[in-house]
């Protein structure tokens, strides 16, 4: 790879930035595509958040970056102008940075999401955690069908936010309601040494999916399997939204080859 004053710059904002796997992903693409381009990783502490986006705009071949924790929500306040799912959620992952210097925020977690699930048209849901990730995944499935949304939250306040976004819809906090009766679970906090909130795994019926946002092993993800529940991973998730952030940030297509292709490079399984 040469990179020279024409190459094209991309990034993505975290803190820590230890666990980023995108660069390795994004530059072996863009190395098998013979395209001009780079992608870096920008480890950026809260109290700078504001002054880094803001630089942004003025960074000429910065072709756009992707978000994740703990920025999702602060970011999408920064930008110029967000898509309708960012609008309704509050929660921005991949920012395009127009010709005009302008930023576009948009969030593909939902679109990952019901990649990796598949068909949730009618399911009974039940959604562990309310961060930036939760919501997305939230608005997705509302609108891919499914017949109730539970949220279940380590803070009671965090699961009213969440639900109070989609009043009106199949949406409330955990009441209790028997887990026999979920199809679909989604573990959407960041916890991997522990079940979260301790939940009764035992009392799923066996074949209920289970998407983990994590990209790694959990405590939760050993247990499921061992039960016979099914686990759709959180690199599954990625799968599907590394697609949709690659089109948005490029405006390339990305081919099915090239995609695995780079998940094989760094030990993923494409699903």
């Amino acid at each position: 790879m040469v990179i020279s004053g024409r190459t094209r710059v991309f990034t993505i904002l975290a803190h820590p930035s230890i666990h980023v796997m995108a660069p390795l992903v994004y530059n072996h693409i863009f190395s098998r595509m013979d395209l001009d381009m780079i992608y870096i990783v920008h480890d950026v502490v809260p109290e700078a958040l504001p002054e880094t986006v803001r630089s942004f705009s003025g960074w000429r071949n910065l072709g756009g970056f992707n978000v994740t924790i703990p920025h999702k929500e602060a970011v999408a306040g920064l930008v110029g102008s967000l898509c309708d799912t960012s609008k309704r959620t509050g929660v921005v992952n991949t920012v395009v940075r127009n010709a005009d210097g302008t930023l576009a925020g948009y969030n593909t977690d939902g679109i990952g999401a019901l990649g990796a699930l598949g068909e949730v048209m009618g399911a009974s849901c039940l959604v562990i955690g309310a961060g930036g990730a939760a919501r997305a995944i939230v608005d997705a499935l509302l609108a891919a069908g499914v017949r109730q949304v539970s949220v279940m939250n380590r803070s009671r306040q965090g699961a009213i936010r969440l639900c109070g976004l989609f009043s009106g819809s199949p949406v409330h906090g955990y009441r209790g309601e028997p887990l026999e009766e979920i199809d679909i679970v989604v573990q959407a906090t960041p916890v991997a040494d522990e079940i979260p909130l301790s939940l009764e795994l035992e009392r799923f019926r066996r074949g209920t999916r289970i998407l983990e946002t994590l990209m790694r092993p959990s405590v939760l993800s050993k247990k499921a399997l061992s039960l016979g529940l099914e686990i759709v991973p959180g690199t599954a998730m990625l799968y599907y939204q590394t697609r949709r952030n690659f089109e948005l940030l490029t405006g390339e297509h990305l081919s099915d080859r090239h995609l695995d292709d780079a998940f094989a490079s760094v030990g993923y399984r494409a699903p």
